[in-house]
């Protein structure tokens, strides 16, 4: 995944161990191409917090500089999607935040 590979050292809070996967992906070059073997500076921040009734997800940008950090040459905008009921403690740590059970909301 273009600009994921570094992804834990953003050491952004996960559940785990669980079910995971990449729910969307956005790509945009703004002065680009990127290229192998370059340098670049990543800076990456939250910018979304979604649920369903099976999902947990957060939506990161990943803003993609040349490697001064001066000039930005793409940015990446990634869903991380958490299957709900692949998360071991789900169900206790939802009735111990909100005293609802698991599968008690409407689809």
């Amino acid at each position: 995944m273009l600009a994921e590979f570094s992804s834990g050292q953003a050491r952004f809070p996960n559940k785990g161990p669980a079910v995971g996967l990449f729910a969307d992906q956005e790509i945009r070059l703004i002065d680009g191409p990127l290229f192998v073997g370059e340098t670049y500076v990543l800076r990456r921040e939250i910018v979304a917090l979604a649920e369903s009734s099976r999902t947990e997800s957060y939506w990161v940008k990943t803003r993609i500089f040349d490697a001064s950090g001066q000039r930005q040459v793409a940015e990446m905008l990634l869903n991380h999607a958490t299957l709900k009921q692949s998360y071991a403690g789900y169900a206790e740590e939802l009735a111990a935040r909100t005293g609802e059970a698991l599968g008690a909301r409407p689809v």
